[in-house]
């Protein structure tokens, strides 16, 4: 009794997963085949553009940190400029050539790091006989340095 119960069981389980999971013609079995195939090549297809899209990533923040690295370099160089200007003397309206001018190497060696050759020339343009000059060589630089920076954030 025990074994037609257990019979039974095994038939209507069959019967059920035959239902639930049809066989397969030779041709639906082609077809999906083919489709899996091509499938995996749209995978390949798009793991290669995936892998692309990550190069241009990287170069693009390569890009980025080098403009910010340039950047930063033109603000330090201008910062060590503008700071041989002492506020109280400005406020009086008075340009302090002295102090700019005893600045004068360590500003072209700031400037020749950069590879500005036009800011070392305006520099070397600085001279405590003439102030008007060094007031425009001064702010001549200022003027190349903010071109330079903008055209690198461009």
């Amino acid at each position: 009794m025990a074994k037609k119960i257990l019979i039974g069981i095994l038939v209507t389980l069959s019967l059920l997963l035959t239902s639930c999971y049809p066989e397969l013609s030779v041709q639906q079995y082609d077809k999906l085949k083919e489709d899996l195939v091509a499938l995996d090549v749209q995978r390949a297809e798009l793991e290669m553009e995936v892998e692309a899209l990550k190069a241009d990533i990287e170069v693009l923040e390569l890009k980025g940190k080098l403009e910010n690295a340039e950047t930063r370099n033109y603000v330090l160089f201008l910062e060590k400029m503008v700071s041989t200007q002492s506020s109280e003397r400005i406020l009086t309206g008075e340009f302090d050539v002295a102090s700019l001018v005893s600045s004068k190497d360590a500003l072209i060696k700031l400037a020749e790091d950069l590879g500005g050759s036009e800011i070392s020339y305006y520099l070397e343009l600085m001279d405590s006989d003439n102030e008007t000059q060094t007031v425009a060589a001064y702010y001549k630089t200022m003027e190349y340095c903010f071109k330079e920076m903008k055209q690198t954030l461009e």
